[in-house]
């Protein structure tokens, strides 16, 4: 079913320093070509700059151990210095192999002195790292600041433009450049010239009254962005200089009268970071940084096979600036702390064409976008359990995304809000949203929800809701609760008609309406003014390919539900074990596509929507007692199928959600290995459904938060496949602390 195209790899590398054209793209007998970019190029590049090589996007390179295995020695100062000695003498296309063990870090562990250099741990239940203090993993670092004035050069598509007037360091190839200019209407040095206009098209808005919900996020009104990777730079004479970059230009505003910028941070490097990952340990943050791992202006570099544990504030995973990123299999548990703060499990802004496919991301905010984001690949991710008194998953949350692609997610809800800007030209392909955080019945069942400003976005083959969910759309003028779609209704601030007037739905299916539709009227045929750019035939036919960026699966018609030999490495799932995680006895593979139209016998949306690898591997990992916490039960009480503990010294009293294990009360005690999922709580109580009356649980123990055992050898390769990852580490033993 796939076809190994190594053998096509230098022509590919090739054709990457080109712009990609719109004919040809999976999408392109769907969606105009103005409303959409070429997505098989997001995750890593077939080459990276060193000469190190990926048979695809979401596979890191092979490489080879440098040094002895490093143990962990008891003291933070000397695990710190250990390790940080140990990637700057690591040669690139190296890796750095932690031992089973815990090690503490009390400072930072710093990528962004060397390139090409991995920090391996020998199975996340094995190599657990507890980050102290304000210490985090840098992936990339900044050497100094260089802004220069973009004079020509601003085509859709185009690889080359042209600066002057530059301050700071000269620019060189081998560097990101971050391309940036003034929102709609506004110019000059720091934005401050003029005023927020809307264009009734393409409007780009943020941190002003005009476009944002009031009072929340005033200030530089400078959210377009896209960064690039510089291949080369030409000094013409006088301050001027040729900049040539991949990939082309994606959105097509791009103009001087908004006083374009090119922005770097050369230095003391002659190339930005690049080609970096951490994989296969636990990250555990006590302390007070911002982020357990923080990307900042890498590239090509990943995160792969970590057990993220939050605490507090603390989001563990950040994603800024940098470009062609990876982060694959992944667990992150935003807050074993249970605080009160919701912390994102990862935040997301100011990086271009980065791959975030097959996490799960529990508690807090599963991922939230900070803005200024352009052709990034959201794919496969499972979340659950948000730890908010309203539905929120993902949701793109400042102004200035543009050409993000969700595709195969399975979540509660979609989001791109209003509370700090604009949102345009977004894709939600394939995905399964189910609408509410199951079993967990919350405020405000919802769907896809598109604010004020959330202009030509496409939703595609998608399979929305359960029976939360009691309105097919909520708009400006009706404001209906539990929707499927929310097109401009939930704004406090703006009436933006132009949501609705310019979205594209085609081949979703809804458990409001019954249907999976294929409605002419909810494409946008004929816009108007500003906007007509945008506008999209009606499609000819009903075929859907199975992918918009997986480049096997870019067909026009997708044959329904494979159920093997996908050719992914990642779509098989281990299901038990005869030993965790080494020995796996049972697999499943889900179907592929798991959403649409075209699938049917799923258990969700009529028939039309499947769990995801992600989501199999949450429910059947094993629960990890490490982490457990202790709360008494004080009291109980069944009623109707469901029954409430009284439990003493709740945290998050605002609310609590998750699975958890009873102890110490026999007829209440969970099912061994099992647990329980709430299905409501309050400041001092937690209920759940059970079918028949147990009695009293008083003077039994609630064991929570439920996070889960996990290493990346949980998922497998599909049959069929040419990508599968390097073996991992041998000789490891399976190591609980």
């Amino acid at each position: 079913m796939r076809r190994d195209c190594s053998h096509l790899l230098p022509l590919i590398t090739i054709l990457l320093l080109f712009p990609a054209p719109s004919h040809g793209q999976a999408w392109s007998s769907i969606l105009a070509s103005s409303r959409a970019i070429n997505w098989t190029s997001a995750g890593l590049p077939a080459t990276l700059p060193d000469g190190e090589t990926t048979p695809n996007p979401w596979t890191p390179p092979t490489r080879t151990q440098c040094g002895s295995t490093i143990s962990a020695s008891g003291d933070p100062t000397t695990d710190t210095t250990n390790v940080n000695n140990a990637l700057a003498a690591c040669a690139s296309g190296h890796y750095v192999l932690l031992a089973a063990g815990s090690f503490t870090f009390n400072s930072n562990i710093i990528f962004y002195t060397q390139n090409g250099v991995t920090l391996r741990g020998s199975g996340a239940q094995s190599t657990i790292v507890t980050l102290t203090g304000t210490a985090m993993i840098q992936m990339g670092g900044a050497y100094g600041t260089t802004t220069c004035t973009w004079t020509s050069g601003f085509a859709q598509g185009a690889t080359s433009l042209t600066m002057s007037g530059c301050s700071g360091p000269t620019l060189v190839a081998g560097e990101l450049a971050l391309l940036q200019q003034c929102d709609t209407g506004f110019s000059g040095a720091g934005c401050t010239t003029g005023s927020s206009v809307d264009n009734g098209g393409l409007y780009v808005c943020g941190n002003t009254s005009a476009c944002i919900r009031a009072g929340e996020g005033t200030g530089t009104p400078e959210s377009q962005s896209q960064a690039v990777y510089v291949t080369s730079v030409t000094n013409k004479g006088g301050g001027s200089y040729t900049v040539n970059f991949t990939p082309g230009l994606y959105m097509p505003n791009w103009s001087s009268s908004n006083s374009p910028t090119v922005n770097a941070t050369p230095g003391a490097k002659t190339s930005s970071v690049y080609g970096n990952g951490i994989e296969d340990m636990t990250l555990y943050n006590t302390g007070t940084a911002n982020f357990s791992v923080n990307f900042n202006i890498s590239y090509a570099s990943w995160v792969k096979g970590v057990r993220f544990l939050g605490s507090g504030a603390i989001t563990p995973l950040g994603m800024y600036n940098d470009k062609n990123s990876l982060v694959m299999n992944n667990y992150i548990f935003a807050d074993v702390a249970l605080g009160s703060n919701y912390p994102p499990a990862m935040q997301e802004g100011g990086d271009s064409d980065d791959l975030v496919i097959n996490n799960f991301m529990t508690s807090g905010v599963p991922w939230e976008g900070t803005g200024s984001a352009e052709g990034n690949v959201v794919a496969y991710n499972y979340s659950r359990d948000t730890f908010t008194a309203y539905v929120i998953d993902f949701f793109e949350h400042n102004a200035g995304s543009a050409f993000m692609m969700y595709e195969g997610n399975q979540t509660g809800s979609f989001q791109d809000d209003d509370t700090h800007g604009t949102h345009d030209l977004n894709t939600w392909f394939r995905n399964y949203i189910s609408g509410w955080e199951e079993p967990y019945v919350t405020l405000n069942p919802a769907g896809i929800t598109w604010d004020s400003f959330a202009r030509f976005e496409n939703a595609v083959g998608n399979s929305i809701g359960s029976a939360q969910l009691t309105n097919y759309q909520s708009t400006w003028s009706d404001r209906l609760p539990s929707y499927a779609y929310s097109l401009d209704s939930t704004s406090s601030a703006h009436d933006d008609p132009l949501v609705q007037a310019t979205a594209l739905r085609w081949g979703n299916c809804d458990t409001v309406t019954g249907t999976c539709r294929f409605q002419s009227s909810e494409v946008p045929t004929a816009l108007t003014g500003n906007a007509v750019p945008f506008q999209n035939s009606v499609p000819s036919n009903n075929n859907l390919p199975c992918s918009f960026f997986l480049p096997t699966y870019t067909s026009t018609n997708c044959t329904p539900t494979y159920s093997g030999g996908t050719g992914l490495s990642f779509w098989k799932v281990c299901t038990s074990w005869t030993a965790f995680p080494t020995s796996c006895a049972t697999t499943e593979t889900p179907a592929f596509p798991i959403a649409g139209p075209d699938i049917t016998g799923g258990p969700y949306v009529n028939g039309h929507a499947y769990d995801n690898p992600a989501s199999i591997a949450f429910q059947k990992l094993p629960i990890d007692p490490a982490y457990q916490k202790s709360y008494s039960i004080t009291g109980s009480s069944w009623s109707s199928g469901t029954e409430t503990l009284t439990v003493s010294g709740l945290p998050n009293t605002t609310h609590l959600m998750g699975g958890f294990q009873i102890t110490g009360a026999s007829a209440c005690n969970s099912p061994t290995g099992g647990e329980f999922l709430m299905t409501g709580s309050s400041s001092t109580t937690v209920s759940y459904a059970l079918a028949s009356n147990p009695g009293s649980c008083a003077g039994g123990t609630m064991k929570f938060p439920d996070v889960r055992q996990f290493d990346e050898r949980v998922y497998q390769n599909d049959a069929g496949s040419s990508d599968s990852p390097p073996a991992p580490p041998t000789g490891l033993a399976a190591q609980v602390d």
